[in-house]
């Protein structure tokens, strides 16, 4: 078994994706941080601004987030008043859209995720960056 773990620890590549997103989401954690928005939650804003409104299943399968967990996500931005839930016209579902208050925490925080784009870019390389918008096009099909 221990050359089978050694083998793992040495080329799993999920385990690197892993390591990959923490590094990068601290660096983006950390700029935004001055604008009280964790990164999640400014990928959440910057998807809902994109589109007027949308549903949950749609922000979930374009965020490729299961859905209880954008459902609390959302949840605690709603109470925030980042965003806003309306009910939707069959009444079975809801309609997210985003707030003045949600707007301004983009506008605030985009200085410095402009700041955190760039220290990933140049830490990554331009081929490395390329790669992974590449690989993120054939993981969708």
């Amino acid at each position: 078994m221990g050359d089978d773990t050694k083998h793992i620890g040495r080329e799993c590549i999920g385990f690197r994706v892993r390591m990959l997103n923490r590094m990068v989401t601290s660096i983006y954690d950390d700029a935004l941080a001055k604008a009280g928005v964790k990164t999640s939650q400014f990928n959440v804003l910057v998807a809902v601004s994109n589109r007027s409104e949308m549903r949950p299943s749609e922000l979930a399968k374009i965020l490729a987030m299961d859905e209880s967990t954008l459902s609390r996500n959302v949840d605690r931005m709603c109470a925030k008043g980042l965003l806003r839930l309306e009910a939707d016209e069959d009444r079975r579902s809801h309609r997210i859209t985003i707030t003045e208050q949600g707007t301004a925490i983009i506008r605030k925080a985009y200085p410095a995720w402009r700041k955190a784009q760039d220290q990933v870019s140049q830490l990554l390389g331009p081929e490395n960056v390329a790669a992974l918008r590449s690989s993120l096009k054939k993981l969708n099909g």
